[in-house]
């Protein structure tokens, strides 16, 4: 994988060793390392507390790798920056997690239905004329 110079990229602090690479769902898609492996640096976009409260990079790409994801991540406790600050600083990633933020969204819906749900049946139960 080629890095674009126009996003901030990260590297392994061991440059012999490895660092796995994960998806959205916390699960292992590949892993950065020397050949043959893909790259000992990648491009990110920000970064985020996530998965046991740790620090992690967004991958600027969840493609190339061996399984298929949506959103890919780097430990920060496994990398570091490769130019600080070139071509800007790393931000943080937006509030919340969308996996979470998603989550709750369906939640919430579920439960507006079973509310709507109860009261039509509730409505329907008064009407006269119903045997």
């Amino acid at each position: 994988m080629g890095l674009d110079a126009n996003y901030p990229a990260v590297t392994m602090n061991d440059p012999n060793g490895h660092v796995t690479v994960f998806n959205e769902d916390h699960l292992p898609i590949g892993q950065l390392g020397p050949p043959p492996f893909e790259s000992a640096s990648v491009n990110v976009t920000c970064r985020r507390k996530a998965w046991e409260d740790e620090d992690w990079y967004r991958l600027l790409s969840a493609e190339g790798w061996p399984f298929p994801a949506t959103e890919a991540y780097v430990a920060a406790n496994e990398t570091h920056e490769l130019n600080p600050g070139q071509p800007y600083p790393i931000p943080s990633c937006g509030s919340g997690c969308p996996i979470k933020i998603g989550q709750a969204a369906g939640a919430g819906a579920l439960a507006i239905g079973a509310v709507a749900a109860a009261a039509a049946w509730r409505r329907r139960r008064r009407a006269p004329g119903i045997a």
